[in-house]
């Protein structure tokens, strides 16, 4: 990336996140202190920040936010299910950091009711803006490190067995391909002059014939089925 493109891309983060309230829950020091200085740099509207997921949950109940940007050990995700999905039910987006994309964290991470992901290798200014604003807009944000790696997991879980066939309605495979643009229910319904009802609810049998928890399992199952062109 050029100066002039990491200028530009700062300047619409400026414009992008002004207007938003975000909580972070990041045990890991070294991690929390650089998303705060990423997040300074972008100019959020309001910070709040929790040492455990119970504080965490007080503060939303009382004061919501946008997003919330967390990550917990690998042993805890899956413990952590059911307050993900509270923080879900708030109508909050959640932005999911992970150590690393090693297969043990995508196995643990794959199917929990998350908005988008981040990998922590991998995390720069512009890769959080760049979450923050697909998250924030209803898309999908998923780095290509991590699509791979659930690709892959998808192709070893399938291996040894014969593909289920997936029948789709043509309304239902438009739905399908303009998810792996990442587009919004919002925008889904713009595209194909349908109402936002009823674009959540194509989302949502999608995902249920794929079988899928999110949009980004969805995707990456679709991928394998061969019912979406390869994109990563």
């Amino acid at each position: 990336m050029t100066e002039t493109d990491r200028t530009t891309a700062l300047e619409y983060a400026h414009a992008a996140h002004d207007g938003l309230d975000i909580a972070l829950f990041v045990p890991n020091e070294v991690a929390r202190f650089g998303l705060r200085t990423m997040l300074a740099s972008i100019r959020v509207r309001h910070l709040v920040e929790a040492d455990s997921f119970e504080e965490l949950a007080r503060h939303l109940h009382h004061a919501p936010v946008d997003v919330v940007i967390m990550s917990c050990p690998g042993q805890e995700v899956t413990q952590q299910e059911e307050t993900l999905r509270e923080i879900s039910a708030m109508n909050v987006k959640v932005l999911f950091l992970l150590e690393n994309a090693s297969q043990h964290m995508v196995v643990r991470a794959a199917s929990l009711p998350v908005d988008g992901f981040l990998v922590q290798p991998e995390l720069t200014r512009n890769a959080l803006a760049d979450a923050l604003r697909r998250i924030s807009d209803g898309e999908l944000s998923m780095p290509s490190t991590l699509a791979r790696e659930l690709l892959s997991q998808v192709r070893e879980r399938n291996g040894a067995k014969a593909p289920r066939p997936v029948s789709l309605t043509p309304r239902e495979q438009q739905v399908l391909s303009l998810v792996g643009d990442g587009l919004s229910n919002k925008q889904i319904a713009r595209r194909l002059s349908i109402s936002e009802h009823g674009a959540k609810r194509h989302v949502a049998n999608v995902l249920a014939k794929l079988n899928s928890p999110n949009r980004t399992l969805a995707v990456v199952t679709a991928l394998k089925e061969g019912l979406l062109p390869p994109q990563v």
